[in-house]
C-alpha cells in the first residue's frame, strides 16, 4: 500500500513538472540561480569535459576540478592549471612546465576570459535568454535547461545550454555550441558548497611547487 502511494505521488509529480516549467521564465530561474551562487562562501566542483568536432567526431574527455570563492577561482586538470585571484591570472601548462601571468578581469562576462561568468546575473548583457526552459528527469533528479544566444554576431559560440538542478539550484552541466557545429560540454559530477573560505593561496600559482618552470609575465 505504501509503495503504491509513493508510486502514485511520483507519477503525479512527473505529470505536473511540465506545468511548472512552463510557468517560470528562464530569466526568473537565472535570477534564482545567480542568487544561490552568490550566497555561498565557496564551492568545489568536479567536472568531466568532453566534446566533438564539426564532423561529429569525439575529441576525448578530461576530468578536472574548480575551486571557486567569490570572483577568484582555480581550475585544475591533467593538462592545464588556471589560477585567478584579484586582477591576476596564472595559466600553467603541465607538459611544457610553463606558466603565463596575465591581467585578469574578475568582472568580465566573457566566458573564455572568465568561466565564472556563467554564475553571474550580468551574463544577460551579452547573451539573450530563450524565453522558456526545457525540463527533463535524469536518474530521478529534475533539471531545467536554459538556452543562451549571444547578442553580438562575433561571439565565439552560437549558443550555450546551461542545465541546473531544479531542487538545489546547483549547476549540472554547460554546453558550448560553436558556429561550425562543434561543441564542448562540462558536466559537473560533484558540486559541494562550503561555509568556510579556502585559504588565499588556493587561488595563486606557486612557482616553488614547480621546479624549473619557465614564467612569462604579460601584464
Amino acid at each position: 500500500m505504501v509503495l503504491k502511494s509513493i508510486h502514485s505521488l511520483f507519477i503525479f509529480f512527473i505529470s505536473m513538472w511540465p506545468v511548472w516549467a512552463q510557468s517560470v521564465s528562464t530569466a526568473q530561474i537565472m535570477e534564482r540561480f545567480s542568487a544561490r551562487m552568490l550566497e555561498q562562501v565557496a564551492a568545489e566542483m568536479h567536472f568531466t569535459f568532453y566534446g566533438a568536432d564539426r564532423q561529429g567526431r569525439e575529441i576525448g574527455s578530461l576530468e578536472g576540478i574548480i575551486y571557486r570563492q567569490g570572483a577568484d577561482y582555480a581550475m585544475l586538470n591533467a593538462q592545464v592549471e588556471v589560477y585567478a585571484s584579484g586582477d591576476t591570472k596564472w595559466i600553467y601548462t603541465v607538459d611544457n612546465n610553463e606558466a603565463i601571468i596575465m591581467q585578469h578581469d574578475p568582472a568580465s562576462i566573457d566566458l573564455v576570459e572568465n568561466p565564472l561568468a556563467l554564475f553571474s546575473a550580468q551574463l544577460t548583457k551579452e547573451y539573450t535568454l530563450l524565453e522558456r526552459p526545457n525540463s527533463f528527469i535524469e536518474k530521478v533528479q529534475d533539471f531545467v535547461e536554459i538556452g543562451l544566444v549571444p547578442i553580438a554576431n562575433n561571439a565565439p559560440y552560437s549558443s550555450i545550454l546551461l542545465r541546473i538542478n531544479s531542487q538545489t539550484l546547483f549547476p549540472h552541466s554547460v554546453k558550448y555550441i560553436a558556429k561550425d557545429g562543434s561543441w564542448y560540454e562540462a558536466e559537473i559530477t560533484n558540486y559541494t558548497h562550503r561555509n568556510q573560505p579556502f585559504p588565499p593561496e588556493r587561488f595563486i600559482f606557486s612557482v616553488e611547487k614547480y621546479p624549473g618552470v619557465y614564467v612569462t609575465d604579460l601584464r
